[in-house]
């Protein structure tokens, strides 16, 4: 591409170039970081708030392109408490699946990194001896000793992940047929779990476990074990997700829109079988959707995220019973509801969300905004808290606060 003057819009040769060198070197240093070698010292810590399972703290994702860096996460903070549902809504492209990913560790290297941020997880993980292996509990075989102890997930390893991925967190897919492997049975792929994450497992004792978990998700085993993933409907597929999640005994599950693809009969079944499942773990969910619907069926607590960031979070009855942030009211304005006729229109937020390569240093939300005042055009709003629980990224309750 040759060099000529840069119109708005487009990049010139020159800029594309700088662009592609910039990232190179920060894609370089990021890998690096990544794939070294550290003691378990390095990502150790510990809870800013021990009721928490899992906190998520002023967390950055990038993406780096030809055009620019992609903010997809930018500086999100959220918790996610013991034994509790927590909710994530927001439009296509906010950020929500972006940051379930980067707990898991799953953003694809090089081009995408956490560039910046803590994720503390309460981990219940093995105790381990001086080489590294499981420590055995005397006299009782196959059992070994465990211990809780807190991971920083952004700042581990990949090499060290096996400890978290799978065993402590693990996801369930908003599509399954693309999360199963087609060539093997759905035993094989149950079996695989156990045989990975539980010592000295045998072929035997992980039958035992698929079994017991396809039971649990309202499958009987003897009609799916042997089956391939392309022999069952979409629900029942879903329903096998959920069983292999539910496996390894997880602290923190993710279900990232597990009814997007289903039908509305299969939806509620599968949103009623989460339902059983939170009450049968002693672990949290957090579920991640742009149906609130859903979220004020199972959540306990809500964040709403916008443009790569949290712009509001609070319970339930806060969020649904007095939304503060104007997109936040929006979104539920646009939700159908039964009293709908044929002759009311569906509401809309007008606009669209800004270039997330090129991000305004005022709100985000602002040209799509009906409240926008004068400081709206200053800096980015900074969380402000309006109860114990709720709290709001929006300069109208900065104002507030300043008045008193």
């Amino acid at each position: 591409m040759s060099e000529t003057k840069n119109t708005k819009g487009y990049l010139t040769g020159k800029e594309i170039r700088a662009i592609a060198k910039a990232n190179n070197k920060e894609m370089k240093r990021l890998e690096a970081y990544k794939n070294r070698k550290a003691e378990e010292s390095e990502f150790l810590t510990q809870m800013k708030n021990p009721e928490n399972l899992l906190e998520i703290d002023d967390l950055h994702t990038f993406f780096f392109t030809e055009q620019g860096v992609v903010k997809a996460v930018n500086g999100v903070s959220y918790d996610v408490p013991k034994n509790a549902v927590v909710g994530v809504v927001g439009e296509s492209g906010c950020g929500k699946s972006v940051t379930s990913m980067s707990v898991m560790r799953l953003i694809q290297g090089p081009t995408g990194q956490i560039t910046e941020g803590s994720i503390r997880f309460k981990a219940y993980d093995y105790k381990r001896d001086e080489k590294g292996e499981p420590v055995p509990v005397e006299g009782a075989e196959g059992q070994f000793q465990m211990e809780e102890k807190v991971y920083d997930i952004a700042k581990m390893p990949i090499n060290e992940i096996h400890r978290i991925r799978g065993k402590q967190i693990a996801m369930i897919f908003q599509e399954p047929m693309t999360s199963l492997n087609p060539i093997f049975t759905i035993g094989e792929q149950l079996d695989e779990v156990t045989m990975i994450h539980v010592p000295g497992a045998t072929k035997e004792m992980a039958k035992a476990k698929s079994e017991e978990m396809l039971r649990l998700v309202g499958i009987i085993p003897e009609n799916v074990y042997k089956a391939f993933p392309h022999e069952l409907s979409g629900g029942m597929r879903q329903r096998v997700m959920i069983a292999m999640a539910l496996a390894a005994e997880p602290r923190l599950i993710i279900a990232d829109e597990p009814t997007t693809a289903l039908d509305v009969t299969i939806q509620a079944q599968i949103l009623d079988l989460l339902q059983d499942i939170k009450k049968k773990i002693d672990g949290s969910i957090l579920l991640i959707t742009h149906d609130l619907g859903v979220i004020a069926e199972m959540a306990d607590y809500v964040v709403v995220m916008y443009a790569g960031k949290v712009i509001e979070k609070g319970t339930v009855l806060e969020i649904f019973q007095d939304p503060r942030h104007p997109y936040t009211i929006g979104l539920q304005k646009s939700k159908p509801t039964m009293t709908l006729d044929d002759s009311t229109e569906l509401y809309n937020i007008p606009g669209n969300v800004p270039n997330p390569i090129n991000m305004p240093d005022h709100c985000y939300f602002k040209e799509r905004c009906a409240k926008c005042t004068a400081k709206c055009s200053g800096e980015y709003p900074g969380m402000v808290q309006v109860s114990p629980t709720h709290f709001v990224a929006c300069h109208l309750y900065n104002e507030e606060k300043d008045n008193g």
